[in-house]
């Protein structure tokens, strides 16, 4: 039978009981479950692709970060020994 609900969406745990057939009051319950389960549905895989695009932007920021290029363009070499700080003039 038809899973009972209160309030609109919050489930009871108790089912109609009139035969299927018989019961106007719950007409096509079952096209109306389905579709709320594919709509569940849909929205988890919406929620993993999301996941997904956040996992590939975290591995791509962090194979940036640890490039050998970064490393190299961004190191500050002393070339003058006796020079301590190594800011700009301006």
């Amino acid at each position: 039978g038809c899973p009972l609900v209160r309030d609109v969406f919050e489930l009871t745990g108790e089912f109609c009981r009139v035969p299927k057939r018989k019961c106007h009051r719950h007409y096509c319950w079952e096209k109306l479950r389905r579709a709320e389960v594919d709509l569940e549905r849909v929205r988890v895989w919406y929620k993993l692709d999301e996941l997904f695009e956040q996992e590939r932007n975290v591995r791509a920021a962090m194979t940036n970060r640890a490039g050998l290029l970064a490393l190299m363009l961004h190191q500050t070499i002393q070339h003058d020994p006796l020079t301590t700080d190594l800011r700009s003039d301006r």
